[in-house]
């Protein structure tokens, strides 16, 4: 594969699944980074160069039973702030590269917020199957949740509603929901009976019901489609972005 034929992610959810299964399947050395979005057509081209980043499932699985490293490439959906973000994944810690060990740090992948690229998500296996799962970075899920009790307390019920539809829509992995779900009840938990009744005493539509209608009810399954489809009106590959006038 030549670097403009690299196949688009179509979601953060797919760039995080795509990590997931690397790293479930032994890739195990990471290097989460970004480079600048007008650059990252030579950054791919170095990558491959120096580590083959793009060979085919086949020649992967040659280079393994060598007992050879093996390296995989992310990108994320799309750039932001002029930076791309991609995770480095191997087998082995590769040359002239600060790599880390997912077994002794989680690997924590980035999310475009507040202007900026942040860690945002943490890879680490559940503690109650050892499966690879994504959660939210601790001090991320304990910022969600604050501001949920604040609305709530407040009765500010339009922007709880606002809120709560967002985290809806974050990637739905094993932790991550554990973690949303535990926002979720906490929050009814502190609305309470007197925020459920009118003055009169008769109950009414719970503010949170509106904001629940698309919750998800279960965790992401396992299959998740990577790619840009081909009836998506969006560049498929890194050339096609690039011509689009990507930068």
């Amino acid at each position: 594969m030549e670097p403009a034929d690299y196949p688009l992610m179509r979601s953060q959810t797919a760039a995080m699944a795509a990590i997931r299964r690397y790293v479930a399947d032994g890739y195990l050395h990471y290097l989460v980074t970004t480079t600048p979005s007008d650059k990252v057509l030579q950054a791919v081209q170095a990558l491959q160069e120096k580590h083959r980043v793009l060979i085919s499932p086949e020649a992967q699985r040659v280079r393994r039973e060598a007992g050879l490293p093996t390296a995989r490439l992310v990108l994320g959906p799309e750039p932001q702030g002029g930076r791309w973000p991609y995770a480095l994944l191997a087998t082995a810690k590769l040359p002239n590269e600060r790599m880390t060990r997912a077994k002794q740090t989680p690997l924590r992948w980035l999310a475009w917020r507040e202007q900026a690229w942040r860690p945002t998500y943490v890879l680490r296996p559940d503690p109650d199957t050892a499966r690879w799962t994504w959660f939210l970075e601790e001090a991320f899920y304990k910022e969600l949740l604050e501001e949920a009790l604040l609305h709530t307390s407040r009765g500010d019920w339009p922007r709880l509603v606002g809120h709560l539809k967002t985290l809806g829509n974050l990637p739905r992995f094993g932790g991550i929901h554990g973690q949303l779900e535990k926002i979720r009840k906490r929050t009814q938990q502190a609305w309470g009976d007197r925020h459920l009744r009118s003055p009169d005493g008769q109950w009414r539509q719970p503010p949170w019901r509106k904001a629940l209608e698309d919750w998800p009810r279960r965790p992401l399954g396992a299959n998740v489609y990577l790619y840009v489809r081909p009836e998506e009106d969006r560049p498929r590959t890194l050339g096609e972005w690039l011509k689009r006038g990507g930068t």
